[in-house]
């Protein structure tokens, strides 16, 4: 699953057989050759200058039965590239240590923000990588290389958040730029709803799915697309902002997340007089006393219709095979996923079959995807030296 444009045949060959080694732990060079169709003198080139580089390993070869030389696997070695994945989320700062393969070593949960501003959020996300570096300092684990997932709209390129809403007082951050400064190695940036359906992709329930998108339910809304195996990012980098879809409520034009994002449900629950804070009290009130229950699921049920009529026009658009839903709405459970599901049943276009479904990773996949994607630029950029 490529994420990257390499520039030419030799990098794309090593970046395909990097990324096809994190995908397949223990893959062959016959393997190799079989599903990417290069040749194995191609093959055993680049990885004999893998293995030199202390990127790739080999373990002991596995007996076929069949006459001829046993197949040898072969694997990302898990100290190449420690990677940090941060989660910048509109309460939050959520971080992870991760390694080569993908395991996470150390993760951390910052408190609610004290104040939205750039520099108090910026100071949260440092304190917060701090405490991973001493914890790898410890360890004597080098840290490679930063992901950071944002909501958008952002300059990818370029590594700015440009001016995310319910984000109070930002506007051409140059966050890439003062992460590097701080910690003096690689940093890229991605939209947080991407890099949720990129882990979804590698470690989730899509990695048998050709095409799907996740969904990310906070205060914010967004989504991430997956097309035949590929994270989608199309031309501007603008792709899956699902909460920007228009919806006509009350007579005038609103953006989704502005009328089903959490803090609103939260608000209407509150402007109706329930006694909730956040989601897990909501939560139980929908299970709890009769006439609580009963209001609680009056104000939810017309959140689950928006939430299905942005998911029906997605899947009119893409044609998924499957929509996973992840986020803080996840924790509603069957109380909101299933009105959504009837809701989309009802109203969609065609006989397709459209699995809508939690997301098995909700709870770290943004952090996790970003430090897969971090991981993967790093790597990228090692196999151009080779």
């Amino acid at each position: 699953m490529l994420i990257s444009k390499p520039e030419d045949s030799r990098i794309k060959n090593s970046t395909t057989l990097l990324l096809l080694l994190m995908k397949h732990d223990g893959i062959s060079r016959v393997e190799m050759s079989r599903l990417t169709g290069l040749t194995k003198t191609t093959i055993s080139t680049i990885i004999k200058k893998l293995k030199q580089a202390g990127i790739v390993e080999e373990s002991d070869q596995i007996a076929t039965g069949n006459i001829g030389k046993s197949p040898t696997p072969l694997h990302i070695c898990s100290n190449a590239a420690y990677t940090i994945g941060v989660h910048l989320g509109r309460k939050r700062v959520e971080t992870l240590l991760i390694d080569s393969r993908m395991k996470v070593i150390k993760k951390n949960k910052g408190e609610d923000y004290k104040h939205l501003g750039p520099g108090s959020i910026m100071k949260s996300l440092f304190l917060n990588i701090d405490k991973l570096f001493s914890s790898a300092h410890k360890k004597n684990i080098e840290i490679r290389a930063i992901g950071v997932g944002i909501p958008g709209p952002l300059d990818i390129e370029n590594g700015i958040v440009k001016q995310p809403p319910k984000f109070q007082g930002w506007k051409d951050v140059p966050v890439k730029e003062m992460i590097e400064k701080k910690y003096q190695i690689p940093v890229w940036i991605e939209n947080d709803a991407s890099v949720g359906a990129l882990a979804e992709k590698w470690l989730g329930d899509g990695k048998d799915i050709h095409n799907f998108i996740r969904l990310i339910l906070n205060e914010g809304i967004g989504g991430g697309v997956v097309i035949e195996d590929e994270l989608y990012q199309g031309t501007y980098d603008y792709v899956g902002e699902i909460g920007h879809f228009l919806c006509f409520d009350k007579g005038q034009y609103s953006y989704l997340e502005d009328i089903a994002g959490v803090d609103i449900l939260l608000k209407k629950a509150q402007e109706s007089g329930l006694q909730v804070n956040n989601l897990q009290e909501f939560k139980e009130l929908l299970v709890g006393n009769k006439n609580n229950s009963k209001k609680a699921q009056e104000i939810l049920s017309p959140f689950a219709s928006w939430i299905g009529s942005a998911i029906i026009n997605a899947i009119h658009m893409i044609g998924p095979q499957t929509v996973f839903i992840g986020g803080k709405m996840a924790l509603l459970g069957d109380s909101f996923i299933q009105p959504v599901r009837q809701f989309v049943s009802c109203y969609l276009f065609g006989n397709q079959e459209v699995d809508i479904r939690y997301s098995g990773i909700s709870s770290d996949a943004e952090s996790l995807g970003a430090g897969i994607y971090a991981a993967v630029r790093w790597l990228e950029q090692k196999g151009k030296e080779i």
